[in-house]
């Protein structure tokens, strides 16, 4: 097992009925077309050593095959000319294991799956705004499938809350 591995197995162990979410930081502009150098988003990277943009790791304790869910882009040879090599969907569970991963464009409607029958959700909130709303929208559209006996998080949680308590116990 990997430390990634269990770095996520330790946190999601004090999330009982709980399911997690955490994006990618965002890639910044300078100026223009000129980027700043990208770095990935601590806590993102504490739990899945990927250091690209344009992912988002769920965490579930419900799902009975996916555990760990990373969404990611997906291989682009003319792109990576450019931008750098990309891990892709089969590097995402090869590489990094993921038990399942899905291209970044299907997580609107996928998320909403990994997010029912959950008590807690493991979200920051306002770290950034425009992935806020992405958050925001599957759990509306979560709450949506109600009449189908479907339950959504009552409870939302701030990562810190946890990895405050895990690095204090000497977590690697």
């Amino acid at each position: 097992m990997s430390i990634f591995a269990e770095r996520r197995q330790k946190l999601m162990a004090h999330l009982p009925g709980g399911v997690a979410v955490f994006a990618s930081a965002p890639v910044v502009i300078r100026n223009n077309d000129v980027e700043h150098e990208y770095r990935q988003d601590s806590d993102f990277y504490y739990l899945t050593g990927f250091a690209e943009p344009d992912a988002v790791l769920v965490l579930t304790t419900a799902h009975p095959d996916h555990r760990c869910v990373l969404f990611v882009r997906p291989r682009d040879p003319e792109r990576e000319v450019w931008d750098g090599a990309r891990a892709g969907v089969d590097g995402a569970v090869g590489d990094f294991g993921a038990d399942a991963a899905f291209p970044i464009a299907e997580l609107a409607q996928r998320l909403p799956d990994y997010l029912q029958n959950h008590e807690r959700l493991l979200y920051r909130i306002g770290r950034d705004r425009v992935f806020d709303e992405k958050m925001l929208a599957a759990l509306d559209a979560t709450r949506a499938r109600v009449r189908r006996a479907i339950s959504w998080p009552m409870e939302m949680i701030d990562p810190a809350a946890i990895t405050v308590i895990l690095n204090w116990k000497g977590m690697p």
